[in-house]
């Protein structure tokens, strides 16, 4: 292995360690190792200078991640621009609605949730930010996709599938592209009880200069957002409101 691979090894090694933490919570060096597959004192030295480099704790004598990686996250969170511009408008849009509003962007293929308000009903879902999620069965996923080259959605159902979260989730290609049409036509995108049961959303693409920089999108429970809501005003408040955004970015 010449030493170009063996530093590109050592860096994977490392994210390795930090998904790991990620996932599982604190960690022993013996269990950090046998999840890896490394030997002992390779694990030590990764453990050993992470730590030494503040990005890792130590709990009860495991391992854990420290809060330097937050400093990173929102310094990238902060910087993207629905970040920076949205705050007030999903504030605006949950008070209005009641519900839970996140704002979203896609990466790497994925969606990822930069920030969200309450409103008086919301439900809050599993989702955080910084939560890293499937396009197709999130209506800010679909109202992203719609407006994406086919080129770019082909690659990215290629990368990451159609992955089935409930029996609503779209389980085809033809099928997600049929929605995604009609998405365009109606200039939003619905999630029926694909993501959650039981929860619907309504989301709507952000679209600044002609690229789409992310997604706006009110969630709540199945039966509040019904057809006749969304009919009575709740389009339209979600419309509005990422049409404000898309003008406060395109000024920013």
């Amino acid at each position: 292995m010449t030493n170009d691979a063996v530093k590109l090894r050592s860096i994977q090694r490392v994210f390795e360690i930090i998904e790991l933490l990620q996932e599982h919570g604190p960690m022993g060096t013996t269990e950090i190792t046998e999840s890896l597959d490394v030997p002992t004192s390779t694990a030590h030295d990764y453990l050993s200078t992470l730590y030494d480099l503040e990005y890792l704790i130590k709990v009860d004598g495991k391992y854990d991640l420290g809060l330097r990686l937050l400093d990173h996250g929102i310094g990238a969170r902060n910087r993207h621009p629905i970040a920076r511009e949205g705050k007030s408008t999903i504030e605006q849009l949950a008070n209005t609605t009641g519900e839970a509003v996140w704002l979203v962007t896609e990466e790497h293929g994925q969606a990822v949730y930069l920030d969200y308000a309450l409103g008086e009903y919301a439900v809050q879902t599993h989702a955080r930010i910084g939560t890293r999620s499937h396009l197709h069965y999130l209506a800010s996923g679909k109202s992203i996709l719609a407006h994406l080259p086919r080129e770019r959605v082909e690659e990215i159902l290629d990368h990451r599938g159609l992955q089935q979260q409930t029996s609503r989730t779209v389980d085809s290609r033809e099928a997600l592209f049929e929605e995604l049409e009609a998405t365009r036509e109606r200039n939003y995108a619905l999630n029926d009880q694909e993501n959650v049961r039981g929860a619907r959303a309504i989301g709507k693409a952000i679209i600044v200069d002609g690229d789409v920089v992310g997604a706006i999108s009110v969630v709540g429970p199945a039966n509040r957002l019904t057809d006749q809501q969304l009919e009575n005003g709740l389009v339209d408040r979600v419309l509005g409101a990422a049409n404000e955004l898309e003008l406060r970015l395109s000024q920013a």
